[in-house]
């Protein structure tokens, strides 16, 4: 849409807008880097600041020393600029930067040139950026503009801008907005809010990473005093009367009619007990699908081209309703009834398209009538002059703007404005002089030419140290304003002015939910990867602080990883043996972070589940965001680290206070969770994570659970031991499926509600047994084993029966032998075993009968009977002779042939 301004009394508004402002022009190109710890020294540390930031090196050659010098802060990429920008503000602040952008680091590069000849350069400049896009306009919405000064004075933007109502902040600390309405329109500021990085690829101005929607309120706050006119677009008629749901409109007499830019209900004369027509075309640019929504409370219906696609009628609070529709380009009749009965009013229509379109305002694409209107305005907007882009086109190249910008396929001029290199400087001369004279003028104050000269001339000695690492990181913090949030070594963090609107979800947190981290020892804190990550993406790892680490981009801050491991170090740690196998480590680490023993998952939340208390770091980053060295030694002293931490001290003055877990070693202990931990999200959840199980616990004697058991099928037998181990009997295949380690069962998910689906065990190191017929009589010792089970394969289950404390012994007949199988835990140490008793009675079979203990991986033997898969389940085998068949990848036991009946023995150790 057009502005609907004239050209002439556009730029005179602007004008007239910007004097009645702050007046910073005095003050120089406001860098907040420079400003807050150089202004008052004119240094040559300040002065390397000014040489980046302003881009001297665009029209000077640099030295060919390596100083760590930051790349130059390129300037914003034009390619596009129409689009954004009003050609009205262009024309102005190619007229005067630094008036009509208080704190400007451009400089004013057409300062020297004769009146007419300037005046005629800024024409055809701002009519070749003009042509670039077009603006457009969208309509103000005040919940929109609360939303975003909630957004502004939370996420952020306040750190490096101030507030923007009530006392400002301290200057040295900020940079200046101006005034954004004269520039922007709401549409082009969202978008540039979303993604600054793709014009200002310098980084200086961060992606806070919003999303659509938070960037559009971000931009109706910052243009709430934009006064640019938007026709009506719909006509609406207004009716009263007590409605339970959407009446037939024709049979009513309207209260009023007129014409509305929105689907507006706040144009109500009542607060209940009203109802809206609004009528208008929809205007639709692409074929294809559009699914429309309607977010209402009351009720609402939504017709385009006579037909209904979505209805939400009744009486209910704000909910949403959808319904697609395949349209053409073109203009299409649009209707949309809402009535409201009591309580609150609320009404949205969105749409979602091709193109990316989601979640848009759909009266922003919808038109009085079916041609475009016309504006009561009769002074035409802006006009594109053709030959004035051409001439604009020249001119952006010969007047040195390319040396800077980027535009399109544009190349700058290498004879244009080139001055002299770094080393033939005269610092007392061109940019650097009191009246610049025919070079770009920045407007320097004194203290910056000093600053500037003085980086100059310590460049300009033949042999010139380059900084250290620690002052490339303090460049670096400054120079992208880090310090605004951060402290490091002391230096910076947030101001008392700016204290105030740190904000958390977690109030019991204190200032360590709000306040950004200390920037100490973070090289030694953050594994590699991660760091590289978040000053590439920025972060979110704290969710319960609602200031955003923003995105400056890697290629701009990536340095700082390799600068911040250099300086950041701890030493190192003696490796730590842990004389148990991965299994039982992780069984230990996840019991010791849950409810029943550190507690650890009451301030963390874990895998994205909400933590008992407050909501602290998920615990599944942790192996990923931080270096393992670190971990042991924060964990075991967390104020060493952070002086006034919330996090509590387990292992005081370094001892353990769990003498039965590990021996009571803290380093053990503390290594078990990492390696626990290290299995990131796919690690088991501790206890008391999420709803709370009915844990059956045996105690004494064992604890029965018949059931759907996940891997044991729908007939499956759970015991629970008192020594901690487990197992699950299938009574459908004859044979036992699972054994496992410390908790039982959950037995919430079959006795609450309607107690669907299978359970999984509940503790740790779940082992799956030998699928299928647990015997067989094979009629080659390498034949394979057969694949029928349970009454398929000849078997018949006979119940089991239980001893005093009871341990069970399971019985089944197959062919004519009677199988018992009895099953006993024991306990070495803390880690539980099982012992596992099997009788056969019945006549010998014509070929030896055959029982499979151990199926799949690699099977090897470890001497005196005993078996291992790969590194995990051990099994000893007592009694009978076993033999691995490695083609076959299993274990079987040869059943000794004994009319009498026979008994052997396997022990399970895992």
């Amino acid at each position: 849409m057009m502005s609907f301004f004239r050209w002439t009394s556009m730029t005179a508004w602007i004008f007239a807008v910007v004097s009645v402002g702050p007046l910073w022009a005095q003050s120089g190109p406001i860098i907040p880097g420079y400003q807050q710890f150089h202004s008052q020294s004119a240094d040559a540390a300040g002065g390397e600041i000014l040489w980046s930031e302003l881009n001297c090196a665009a029209c000077h050659q640099q030295h060919s020393a390596d100083l760590g010098n930051l790349s130059a802060k390129s300037a914003p990429d034009l390619s596009l600029v129409g689009s954004r920008v009003r050609p009205e503000y262009l024309q102005a602040y190619l007229q005067d930067p630094h008036q009509l952008k208080p704190g400007a680091t451009m400089p004013d590069v057409l300062a020297s040139l004769p009146e007419e000849e300037r005046a005629s350069a800024i024409e055809n400049l701002t009519h070749f950026l003009a042509s670039t896009g077009r603006l457009q306009e969208a309509r103000k919405r005040s919940r929109e503009i609360n939303a975003g000064k909630k957004l502004f004075h939370e996420v952020g933007c306040v750190a490096c801008h101030g507030p923007r109502e009530g006392s400002p902040a301290e200057a040295s600390h900020v940079k200046p907005l101006g005034t954004l309405e004269t520039k922007y329109s709401i549409p082009s500021l969202a978008a540039f809010l979303q993604d600054p990085l793709k014009v200002r690829a310098s980084g200086r101005m961060p992606a806070l990473r919003l999303d659509t929607d938070q960037a559009t309120k971000l931009a109706q706050y910052l243009l709430q005093d934009l006064d640019v006119e938007v026709p009506a677009n719909l006509q609406y008629t207004y009716y009263e009367g007590n409605f339970s749901k959407l009446p037939d409109f024709s049979k009513l007499k309207p209260t009023e009619t007129g014409e509305a830019m929105s689907f507006d209900i706040g144009l109500a004369k009542r607060a209940d007990n009203f109802a809206f027509v609004f009528e208008g075309y929809l205007n639709i640019a692409q074929a294809g699908d559009y699914t429309f929504h309607l977010d209402s409370d009351d009720g609402s219906r939504l017709e385009i081209d006579g037909k209904q696609v979505v209805i939400n009628d009744g009486i209910h609070p704000k909910s949403r309703r959808s319904g697609k529709v395949r349209l053409e380009p073109g203009m299409h009749e649009l209707r949309v009834e809402y009535f409201e009965g009591g309580g609150e009013a609320e009404f949205d229509v969105m749409m979602d398209g091709p193109n990316g379109i989601r979640n848009a305002y759909v009266s922003d694409f919808v038109f009085l009538a079916p041609e475009k209107p016309a504006t009561d305005d009769k002074s035409p907007a802006f006009q594109v002059d053709p030959q004035k882009v051409a001439k604009g086109r020249v001119q952006f190249t010969s007047l040195g703007c390319a040396n800077c910008h980027q535009m399109g396929d544009i190349k700058p001029d290498a004879s244009v404005l080139q001055g002299p290199s770094l080393v033939d400087l005269d610092t007392g001369d061109g940019c650097l002089a009191a009246s610049p004279g025919k070079a770009p003028d920045f407007k320097l104050t004194a203290g910056q030419r000093q600053s500037l000269a003085s980086a100059i001339k310590r460049r300009q000695q033949p042999s010139v140290a380059a900084w250290e690492p620690e002052q490339r990181v303090r460049r670096h913090l400054a120079t992208f304003n880090c310090y605004a949030c951060h402290q490091r070594d002391e230096i910076g963090g947030i101001s008392a002015d700016l204290n105030a609107y740190f904000h958390t979800t977690q109030t019991e947190m204190g200032d360590e939910g709000r306040i950004p981290p200390t920037l100490d020892g973070v090289g030694a804190k953050l594994s590699e990867a991660w760091m590289a990550k978040v000053l590439r993406e920025g972060a979110k790892d704290r969710p319960y602080m609602k200031t955003v680490m923003p995105n400056f981009g890697g290629d701009n801050v990536g340095q700082l990883k390799d600068l911040f491991a250099s300086l950041d170090t701890l030493p190192e740690h003696p490796p730590i043996e842990i004389l148990e196998t991965e299994g039982r480590i992780k069984a230990t680490g996840r019991h010791m972070v849950g409810d029943k023993v550190f507690g650890c998952i009451k301030c963390h939340t874990f895998a994205g589940e909400k933590a008992s208390g407050v909501q602290g770091i998920d615990m599944t980053l942790m192996t990923r965001r931080l270096n393992h060295d670190w971990f042991l030694a924060y964990v075991k002293d967390p104020p060493r680290f952070r002086k006034g931490t919330r996090m509590p001290t387990a292992w005081p003055n370094g001892k353990s206070v769990m003498r039965s877990i590990l021996s009571g070693d803290a380093d053990q202990q503390i290594e078990a969770i990492w390696i626990y931990l290290s299995d990131q999200e796919k690690a088991a959840k501790p206890f008391g994570v999420g709803e709370q199980p009915i844990e059956l616990i045996a105690w004494r004697k064992a604890v029965i659970y018949r059931n759907f058991i996940q891997g044991a099928g729908s007939r499956a037998i759970g015991f629970g031991f008192p020594e901690k181990a487990n197992i699950a009997f299938d009574a459908e295949n004859m044979y036992l499926a699972l054994i496992w380690q410390g908790a039982f069962i959950d037995a919430a998910r079959h006795w609450t509600g309607r107690g669907q689906g299978f359970q999984s065990p509940l503790g740790d190191n779940v082992v799956k047994l030998p699928r299928g017929a647990p015997f067989a009589v094979l009629d080659a010792p390498t034949d394979q084993w057969p694949s029928a089970s349970g009454k398929e394969a000849g078997y018949q289950f006979r119940g089991y029966r239980l001893d005093e404390v009871n341990n069970p012994t399971f019985r089944y007949e197959f062919g004519n032998q009677m199988i018992s199988d009895t099953i006993k835990a024991e306990k070495i140490n803390e880690f539980p075993s099982l012992v596992r008793e099997i009788s056969v009675e019945g006549p010998s079979t014509a070929k030896p009968l055959m029982f499979r203990a151990l199926a799949g991986g690699r099977i090897h033997s470890l001497g005196d009977g005993w078996y291992q898969v790969g590194e995990g389940l051990k099994v000893q085998v007592i009694g009978a002779k076993a033999a691995i068949r490695p083609e076959q990848h299993d274990l079987l036991v040869e059943v000794p042939g004994d009319p009498q009946g026979t008994t052997f023995q396997l022990k399970y150790v895992w």
